[in-house]
This record gives structure tokens, sequence and C-alpha cells, in this order.
């Protein structure tokens, strides 16, 4: 591809324009292209990547799509008539090489739009165009074989023109940086000419260069004379509108609208992902958001918000109001039929059924017989990028210029963001067809001049170069701590080759901490004003100087019930509160992480599983089941779990995962029943409601299984995921709480008034290895691990402790150590430290001094 885009320059006028793959099918009345459907050609042919095909043709057929493209930029004259493979020895790159080219040939030499546009100029003459092209300068190095022919024969039909004179480049630092940035000429010292301030991430970079932007036009600068060069990347792109349009700065060059949405598309394939069933959550809240649907607004949230929490909506079933048929017909649908009805069906409930019959309509083709191939009608649905009408250039304004281009036009301060992370060159991926040697071999064997990584990231170097020569005056670069999700930044290649050329140690200590030069909002030469301000106020938290903070009312009152009664505590709960009191309260008020993610085998799902095979195949007043028994029954009862817990796990991306955690759970169920066997056991309850009071709080919870045993005593058994060494350790360190709480609260619930807590034994069923863990009381009971002494005392001493304070309206703070105290210390992992919001508060740790004070 070529560096500078090929421009020509008007006979008669001067006006110079790029040469546009519009212009030429305009200037040479090219034909349309001939349409090819590359997903039905791969169907049947074979090739060294059928297999990998078989598996992910989606993501395979792109990658052949642009190998194609590549293999025909690489001839002369863009045919397959132009690849000879007679003198390329026989081997991996030959095998993938005849594979692309009878590919090509059953495609009848297909090109995509452009490149059949610059095939049909190859075979004109200057008679065939309505006007000449004389092409501005001469070959660019990084040009391919079919950009190379394309203009030397234009340049041979009408001419070729010198280039305009070069741009001005800057003085000092900039203007050396500017010269060698890719060489290894001698180094000179940094100056004012090249600035590079550090930001917290990419929205703190556009919010800074907008107020940069202001700065220098308070100096004397002009809208026009100031160029903003961003990465292609929605972290900075959607944040460059509200930045620059809040201290009211024109952009020129900006492509408008950013961010068009094939909604159509999207709400398809979408309705296609529930009608195949099982119905993924994502799916179905999407439907609920999309701006098609006839409900408010408001309440497309509220549904769509049920349906990423539990997988279905109360509030769905209650609407009535328009649209409400949708949900009726939100089913999976078992024939082509019964699918076309059912989407012609929801298609009529939206706000303009034209919007969806299209494409619905375009699926009918591939509806043949009683089979549905969902995989080629979700390739027919998927959404489409949907192109801007163009870039709306003007002379007053901010000019923003593209990652992939060289600018539009000269500036006087050009400011780079993203000089931390993947830009400034990207990284160059590997060729999936061919190693770097094969590449070389291929060149010289067959003359097709194939893209190397070397020379792509060339490319992308000098592009770099260029871009920063775009500027006249000088220059603001800027990079980010941390990208949008908090994971720390590296400084990109091309901030590494700046500090090369300026001689400085490493990249970093050419980066000023935009954040600690700025907390009073002083202007560092104009590059702060009072429109953005990054004060240590607004980037960091004030932490409070004791440990603890007030907190105004009753805590343990703020959940209620519908009747308006405190709603109990429950273990969960007050197991977040050992280990983080803000953890807990923000429970308490719903602040909690509402993240969309799709589904996933998660701790808590796979715990849920096991639990529920367990629970149905040792149903209440079940006693031991033989090995026999069990594994006759075992099918089903996982079949059940499944179905109720993650009925996604039906779908064929799952099958790995499934057929691992049936195996998982077919042996904890074989152990759980030779221990029933062993110790005489009988299921007494499942799922059982208890309920009692703690240290004056109400609290219930319901405990897993209850067991009688042969001895006529009770065991109270908590089913968990996980190995019996990290519930020891914990319950070694007396900071066990669960089933002590359920221990509490037996003799509370009226149905188990009679039994004494003494009759009472505490255990822990831990399926990964099939031990079961007791407290002392447990001593005797065949095949379990007993710990000795108090498992929950000295959890039960800091949840009091805790419980005391809040109720006093004092809440404790977390120190940063405490993920490793209580990790260490106590065997707990403190899930709870996970949350930001708990993390962002943590206290540092007493020096050893105030310790001793």
């Amino acid at each position: 591809m070529r560096l500078s885009p090929l421009e020509t320059r008007s006979p008669t006028t001067g006006a110079e324009r790029p040469v546009t793959p519009d212009l030429l099918a305009s200037t040479f009345l090219a034909p349309r292209a001939a349409a090819y459907e590359l997903a039905d050609i791969l169907q049947d042919f074979n090739a060294p990547w059928s297999n990998s095909y078989a598996v992910a043709p989606d993501e395979v057929s792109q990658h052949i799509a642009v190998a194609l493209r590549q293999l025909a930029l690489a001839t002369s004259g863009l045919s397959v008539q132009a690849i000879d493979l007679s003198n390329l020895p026989s081997g991996r790159a030959r095998d993938h090489l005849a594979a692309l080219k009878l590919l090509w040939e059953r495609m009848d030499d297909a090109l995509p739009e452009d490149l059949h546009i610059a095939r049909h100029v190859l075979g004109c003459s200057s008679d065939d165009a309505l006007e000449p092209l004389p092409i501005i300068g001469g070959p660019c190095p990084y040009e391919s074989r079919a950009e190379a022919a394309l203009r030397a024969h234009l340049s041979a039909l009408f001419g070729a023109v010198p280039e305009s004179a070069s741009i001005n480049l800057g003085n000092g630092a900039l203007g050396h940086v500017q010269r060698h940035l890719l060489d290894t000429s001698p180094p000179v010292a940094p100056d004012d000419t090249l600035q590079v301030f550090g930001l917290r991430d990419p929205r703190e970079e556009i919010s800074f260069a907008a107020a940069r932007t202001q700065a220098l036009i308070r100096q004397g600068y002009r809208a026009q004379d100031i160029g903003l060069l961003v990465p292609d990347d929605p972290a900075y792109q959607l944040a460059i509108d509200p930045a620059f349009n809040r201290i009211g700065l024109q952009l020129s060059g900006m492509a408008a609208p950013l961010s068009l949405r094939d909604h159509a598309g999207e709400f398809l394939t979408n309705l296609l992902a529930v009608l195949r069933g099982p119905a993924p959550r994502m799916a179905l809240a999407s439907l609920c958001l999309s701006p098609l649907a006839q409900w408010p607004a408001d309440a497309g949230r509220d549904f769509a918000s049920e349906y990423i929490e539990s997988g279905w909506s109360r509030a769905t079933r209650e609407y009535n109001g328009p649209g409400s048929k949708i949900f009726d017909e939100l089913r999976p649908v078992s024939s082509p039929g019964q699918l076309i009805a059912r989407l012609c069906s929801i298609a009529n409930e939206l706000v303009d059924p034209a919007l969806l019959m299209p494409r619905i309509n375009a699926l009918r083709p591939l509806l043949k017989g009683d089979y549905i191939d969902w995989n080629s009608l979700a390739r027919v649905a998927a959404p489409g990028a949907l192109s801007p009408d163009g870039e709306g250039r003007f002379v007053e304004g901010v000019s923003v210029f593209s990652e992939t281009a060289l600018p539009w036009r000269s500036v006087r301060h050009l400011i780079v963001a993203g000089a931390a992370g993947t830009y400034w060159p990207r990284p160059v991926a590997a060729n999936p067809f061919f190693t770097e040697s094969e590449i070389v071999m291929i060149e010289g064997a067959t003359d097709l001049k194939l893209p190397s990584r070397r020379q792509t990231l060339a490319r992308r170097l000098e592009l770099f170069r260029r871009q920063l020569g775009a500027t006249t005056d000088d220059i603001t670069l800027t990079a980010s701590a941390r990208d949008l999700e908090g994971k720390q930044l590296a400084p990109t290649t091309g901030l590494s080759l700046i500090a090369r050329a300026l001689g400085a140690k490493d990249a970093e200590a050419l980066i000023t901490d935009a954040v600690g030069q700025f907390q009073s909002s002083q202007a560092l030469r104009g590059a702060m004003t009072s429109d953005a301000h990054w004060d240590e106020e607004n980037t960091r938290p004030v932490l409070p100087e004791g440990s603890e903070i007030d907190i105004p009312g009753d805590p343990f009152a703020l959940r209620k019930a519908a009747d308006g009664a405190t709603k109990p505590q429950s273990p969960s709960r007050l197991e977040t509160l050992l280990v983080s009191p803000l953890g807990w309260l923000l429970g308490e008020i719903g602040a909690e992480d509402r993240t969309w993610v799709p589904e996933s085998l998660d701790v808590l799902t796979l715990g849920k599983l096991v639990h529920s095979t367990l629970e149905t195949l040792f149903p209440e007043g079940a006693s031991g089941l033989d090995e026999t028994a069990i594994r006759v029954a075992f099918p089903a009862a996982f079949e059940t779990a499944v179905s109720q817990t993650a009925p996604w796990l039906d779908g064929d991306n799952w099958v790995s995962e499934r057929t691992n955690l049936a195996r998982e759970a077919l042996e904890a169920s074989l152990n759980w029943g030779r221990f029933l066997i062993d110790n005489g056991a009988r299921v007494r309850r499942v799922e059982t409601l208890l309920s009692g009071v703690y240290h004056h709080l109400s609290i219930n919870g319901r405990a897993d299984c209850l067991l009688h045993l042969a001895d006529d005593r009770i065991m109270v058994v908590d089913h968990k995921r996980s190995s019996s060494s990290s519930r020891r350790r914990r319950m070694e360190a007396s900071a066990d709480l669960q089933v002590e709480l359920y221990r509490r609260m037996i003799p509370t619930t009226p149905e188990f008034a009679e039994i004494t807590p003494d009759r009472i034994v505490t255990a822990y069923h831990c399926t990964l290895d099939g031990r079961v863990v007791t407290g002392p009381e447990g001593k005797g009971l065949k095949g379990v691990v007993t710990v000795n002494g108090q498992i929950g005392s000295a959890a039960d001493d800091i949840v009091s402790w805790h419980i005391k304070n809040l109720s006093k309206g004092r809440l404790a703070l977390n120190l940063a150590s405490d993920t490793q105290t209580f990790e260490k210390k106590l065997g707990i992992k403190p899930y709870a430290l996970d949350n930001p919001l708990v993390a962002a508060f943590l206290l540092p740790d007493p020096s050893l001094e105030d310790t001793n004070v």
C-alpha cells in the first residue's frame, strides 16, 4: 500500500485531487464488479486451511479475503493469470499459494469493487478517458505491484508532473525529530518545541488536548493552525466531540457521525440467537434496548436489567403496552416456516416493520427443506459497518487527522494523542498463510510482492514520521498511564524513538505529569485553563485521616421488604462484612457491579450446577445410593441442573466445558453417595430456610442439606466447589462463619425446635476432592476431616466488632495490606476487596513509628 496517496493535477485549473476509485470509475466508465459470495465458494473447497475453516468459518473466511486481496495487489495486472508457480519449490508455501490461486480461479477472477475498477483502467487507453489525469510525482517505495502498475499506466497515458513544494519543517528538537526519527543521527537536547504530558487515561488525554487547544487560541493561534492526530480507537474517537463541543471549538475533518450503527442488523442477529435457543441473556437485554422497539426507553432499560441479572423478566410478563406481543414470540423454533413466521410477527410489532422486513427476506433463500443452518443465517444477518457520509473538511476549525493517513494540511501546532499503548506504530500481525522467509522465497520465484511484517512495520514508522512533519512550530504528545479498563500502559515505539533522537534515557524521562503539574490549574505555557482541571481532589480519593468514617442513621435498616420491615442479614452478607464493612454497605444500598457480560462458567455458576445435581440425585428422604444407581440416575439429574441453572450450556460452543463439568459432577456425586452409606445418613431436608438472631440482628439463610445421622444427630452441610485444604485452613484459623451461623439458626427455626445444640454437626462437602470437613463434633464419623477447636471464634469476634461500630455510626475502612492478612492469617479469599470502589479507599498501612507511638 502506498504511503502517499496517488494524486492528479488538472492541466486546466491546476487543482490537485486524490485518484480515488470513484474518480477512476467515472473517468473511464468502469462497469460494476461481478458479485460473489466467498462463503458459498468455501463450502466444499479443499485447502490446507479446511480444518480450521470447519471450526471457525467466520474468522478464517476473513483471513482468506485479506489474503486474496494481498495476492491480487502482488500482481502487476490484478489477474490470476499472472500467477506462475512453476519455479516455486514444493512445500507449505506452494500449497497455500496454489490453494489461493485455485480459489481465485473458482471465483472467475473476481475482485473487490475498487480493485476491479483499477484492473479495468489498466486495460484502457487515453481515448477511453473523459478527462486527462496527469499523475503528481513518481514511485513510492511502499507501493504494491498493482499500485505501481496503475501509477505507471496513468503516467504513460497522461504524463507525470512534479510534486508541490515540500512542507516546511520545524526548528529545534521538533525539526530534529521530523528529519531524523528513524536514523542514527547524533541526538539533540529537548526544548519547548516538543513536549510530552502524562495523563490518566484516553478520555483525559482528549480533554487535555481540548484545553491545550483553547489555551493556544488565547495566545493568538487560530483554530485552523492546530491539528489533532489521534488513534482510530473508540476510546479516543468518541471522546473528541464532547470535549471540544464543551469549550465551543469546531472540528474540521471529523467523520460525522462517528458511530453509525446498523440497528436492524443488530436486532435481527440478537433475535436469531434467541429463537435458536437457549436464549442468551445479552441477546434478550439488547433486544429490549433497541430503538426499533415501540416500548418506552425507560421500560426497555428495566426489562434489560432483569434479563441480564436473572435470565428472565417479570416486568415483560406484566407489560401490555405497544410491542408487548414480541415477548410472546421469544421462544425457540424448530422449522424454517416457523422461523419466518415468528420473525415477521415480531417485525410487525416494531416502530417501522420496513426496517427489518428486507433483512428477513434476505434469509429466505437459505431456508430450504426442514433444516435451519443457523450459522449461515447469522452471517447474512450480521450488522455491517455503516460508512459515514464523509469528512467535513473546511478552512476554519481544528484539523482532525487519521491514524492511517497522511495529514491533509499543514498546521502550526500538532497534538498527538496515544503516545502510550499499541499505537504509533501499531504492531504488525503475523501472516496466517506465509512465514517471512516464505514471502521472500515467493517473491524470488514468482515475482509476487506480498507484504511482509518488516515492510509493513517500516511503512508504519515512516508514516508516523511524516505525520509529525505536518507541524511547523511545535508539537504536544500525550500518554495515558492506563487504558479505560485500568490496565497499565507502556510508552509506544514512536515515543521511544523520539526519546532516542533527543538523547533521553528512556521514553518516561520525556513525560511530564500533567496531573501533578497543574493541581492548582495554573497554566504552563498555556497548557491548562480553568475549563479543564486536573487537581488532586478530582483524580484521587480523599482518604480520611483516621481509619474510620462517620455514617448517618442505622445501616442495618437500609434494606426494606415490601411491607416496610427491615430485611434480615444472610450468612453471605455477614461474610462480606467480615472482610470489608464498606463492601457490605455498598451491597446494602445496591451499589454493586452490574457490568453486562455474556454467560460464562464462573465460580458461582459452576457451584450451582454441582449443587443442583446433588440435590436432584439425593432429594429429601434419600439415603445412600450405590454406585450403579448413581450412574444410572446421573444423566437426568445433570440435565435438570443444566436446564435450571445454565441452559446455554446446551449450545454447540460449550460441548467441551459441558463434558468436563459432567465428569466432575459425577465424581462428586459418587463420593457423596459413599459418604452417606458409610455413615448411615439420610437426607432430612435440602435447601432448608433457617432463621435466628445474631448479635441483635435478624438473620436467615438456606442450608444446602440437613442429614439425619445414624446416631440421631443432625449434620448441616454446605456443598462447596473447592478443595478441602483451603476450607480446612480457614477453619483451623477459627475464621469460618457460615456453618456456625447455620448451627445457631437450627434450634431457633420452629421446624427444628426439638434439636438441641449438642446434636448438631457442622460440615462442608468440598466437591473438588470429595472430602467432608467438620468441626470437632464430627470426630468418629467415617470419611471426614476433623478440625479441632472453635472453627468460627475469630470470625465471630471480627464481625461482632464491626456490628457494634456500625450500630454507632462508625465504618472502618480496609488497609492496603488486608488482602495478604486475610489470605495468609485467616485463610480467607477476600473477594469483597476486588470491588473497585472498595479498593479505591484502601488506607495505607501505618508506619512503624505510628505503630510504636
